[in-house]
C-alpha cells in the first residue's frame, strides 16, 4: 500500500502540475482558433455583401446612365412612349406612358398617369413647404414622387401623390416647430390603414415607399 499510495500521490502532482495546464492550453488554442475561424466567416460573409451591394449599385448607376443620357427637358409638346424626359420640378428622370404619340401638357414629376419615374435616385431635391395650403390652387400641397418636403408651416395639409408605384419615394421631414401638419392619404393607404397621417412628432423625418398591396411604408 506504501508504494501505491506514493505511485498515487505522484500521479496527482504530474496531473495537476503538467496534465491540467497542458488541457487548459490546449482549450484555449482550440477556443481561440473557432473564434478565428467565426470571425473569419463573418468577414468573409460581409465581404460578399459588400461586393453584391456594389455590384447592385453598379447596376442601377448604369441603367441610370443609359437613360439620362437620352433624357431632354421636359416642355409641353408630343412625346412617343418611351421618350425619357427630365423634369423642371423635380429634375429626375421620367419615361412616356401612353401607347403611340400623344400630347403631355403637365410635367412628369405631377402626371403620374402620363410618365413613370425611372431608376432609383440617391439624392431628392428638396422643397420648403411653408404655407397651409397651396398658394395657387387653394387645395393641399400635391406631393410628386422622387422630392423630399420639408414641412415649415404648423398647419400645413399635404396630400400624397396620386398614381404612384411600387418602388416610387416621397420624403417627408416636419420642421414646423409643431405636430399638426397633416399627410392626406389621396386614395392610397399608409401601411395597409386607410386613415391619413398626423405628423404628430417635432422630428418627424420619414422616407415613404410605395408597396404594391399596403400602400406607404
Amino acid at each position: 500500500m506504501v508504494d501505491f499510495d506514493a505511485a498515487y500521490e505522484a500521479f496527482n502532482q504530474w496531473e495537476a502540475e503538467k496534465l491540467q495546464p497542458q488541457a487548459n492550453a490546449l482549450a484555449a488554442v482550440t477556443f481561440s482558433n473557432a473564434q478565428d475561424a467565426e470571425e473569419a466567416k463573418a468577414a468573409a460573409l460581409e465581404s460578399a455583401a459588400s461586393a453584391a451591394a456594389l455590384a447592385a449599385a453598379a447596376e442601377v448607376s448604369a441603367q441610370n446612365a443609359a437613360v439620362n443620357s437620352g433624357a431632354v427637358r421636359w416642355v409641353a409638346g408630343n412625346y412617343t412612349q418611351g421618350d425619357p424626359v427630365w423634369s423642371p420640378i423635380s429634375l429626375l428622370t421620367y419615361r412616356r406612358i401612353p401607347a403611340g404619340v400623344t400630347a403631355s401638357t403637365v410635367d412628369p414629376a405631377n402626371d403620374p398617369a402620363g410618365w413613370r419615374l425611372t431608376g432609383s435616385p440617391y439624392s431628392l431635391p428638396q422643397i420648403e413647404i411653408a404655407t397651409a395650403l397651396d398658394a395657387i390652387t387653394g387645395l393641399p400641397h400635391l406631393l410628386s414622387v422622387g422630392v423630399h418636403y420639408v414641412v415649415l408651416h404648423p398647419l400645413a395639409v399635404c396630400s400624397m401623390p396620386a398614381g404612384a408605384v411600387a418602388q416610387e419615394m416621397v420624403r417627408v421631414t416636419n420642421r414646423s416647430g409643431a405636430t399638426t401638419p397633416t399627410l392626406l392619404r389621396n386614395g392610397s393607404l399608409f401601411d395597409g390603414d386607410a386613415d391619413d397621417m398626423q405628423l404628430d412628432s417635432l422630428t418627424a423625418d420619414k422616407t415613404f415607399t410605395k408597396t404594391a398591396t399596403r400602400g406607404w411604408l
